[in-house]
């Protein structure tokens, strides 16, 4: 089943479309490994959209949802998924920092020695100085300066993801409906073992966003606010693919140089899945497609071996030109998907695949 929490957008219906495909191979592979009818939920959110991984996509996996199957007789993971754990991590400053010594200090830690491989430059990670401007009582955080970070795992992608020569690669299973869709997967002790490297990597980027974080800020640390992911899986049957599950206070992510959002589920919410951002979505008059050897957008085929689909969609939140526009858009996401808006931070500055901006 389809829960559909978007916004209904045209590119939401297009990949609502591809995403039944998805649900009945997934719901297929569990019968068939299993003694009785097994089904799959899919929840697409309210940031539903085109992935920039084609692999993911050629799989039927699209950024903005979570893909949760009946636990089957025997494990099994759909590999296109591209299984890797990324999110998010919010600690407070206890004293005032310039932007002249927080650059310093970032830049001093991206290039000293680590046992961690810092990414928080490349794709659409981030690391931001933020600011609150009135204290909130609400959630227990006080008006000041914040760090905000955006990374992956990426020591571990190529692990996971369905690259030949990998461990797994040998052992992936297909599973066809239709002329041109499929489901890849692996199953039993090969799915186990895939499970584990993924649930040590929720611990493993914790720890990853803590320790860049506690280097920067030396001496000037304060309360971790949140360290959540909004990529990974919670368990063995779960994908979350630009979704954070947590009872706890969760970012929506909005774009570079714009007001970021402390968000939680209220009380009586059906479920504790919160969106992580805006998402993409297809250019006016491009429609998408499988094809034999990978996608289309528009007119653009992009085969299955590429690594991104380059500049093929845009960013929805693009028309947000005003702080008002943005927290409208941002309340009507709160409003569909049962959140609380707790706190609204302003982005003073921040280095990202951009480089290094000021922004207020």
């Amino acid at each position: 089943m389809i829960y559909d929490k978007t916004l209904g957008d045209r590119t939401q219906k297009i990949v609502l479309r591809e995403l039944e495909t998805t649900e009945k191979l997934i719901s297929k592979v569990a019968t068939k490994l299993s003694s009785t009818q097994k089904t799959c939920d899919i929840y697409a959110m309210s940031d539903l959209g085109i992935a920039h991984n084609v692999t993911r996509m050629r799989g039927g996996f699209f950024t903005g949802a979570v893909y949760k199957w009946e636990r089957s007789d025997i494990p099994f993971i759909p590999v296109d998924s591209t299984v890797n754990v990324c999110g998010t991590a919010l600690y407070q400053i206890h004293s005032e920092i310039s932007v002249d010594e927080f650059k310093q200090r970032c830049e001093k830690t991206l290039a000293g020695t680590s046992k961690y491989e810092w990414n928080f430059t490349r794709g659409n990670h981030f690391i931001s100085l933020c600011h609150l401007e009135n204290d909130d009582n609400h959630i227990g955080i006080k008006k000041g300066y914040y760090m905000l970070v955006h990374a992956s795992a990426c020591e571990y992608k190529e692990q996971l993801y369905p690259i030949i020569g990998n461990w797994y690669y040998n052992s992936i299973v297909t599973e066809r409906l239709g002329e041109y869709r499929y489901l890849r997967f692996i199953k039993g002790e090969e799915a186990e073992r895939f499970y584990q490297m993924a649930k040590m990597l929720e611990s493993f980027n914790r720890e990853k966003n803590y320790d860049f974080c506690k280097q920067v800020l030396l001496g000037k640390i304060g309360n971790e606010i949140l360290n959540v992911a909004h990529y990974g899986m919670p368990t063995i049957h779960e994908v979350l693919i630009g979704v954070q599950k947590t009872a706890g206070l969760a970012t929506l992510l909005t774009s570079l140089g714009k007001n970021v959002y402390i968000v939680k589920k209220k009380e009586k919410s059906e479920n504790s899945y919160i969106p992580h951002g805006f998402g993409l979505e297809l250019p006016e008059n491009s429609d998408f497609a499988y094809c034999e050897n990978g996608i289309q957008i528009g007119k653009k085929e992009i085969s299955s071996g590429s690594i991104t689909i380059g500049g093929e969609a845009i960013n929805r939140h693009g028309f947000l030109e005003t702080d008002e526009s943005l927290r409208k858009y941002v309340r009507k996401i709160a409003q569909i998907n049962g959140l609380e808006i707790c706190a609204e931070l302003k982005q003073i500055c921040s280095f990202s695949a951009k480089g290094f901006q000021i922004w207020r």
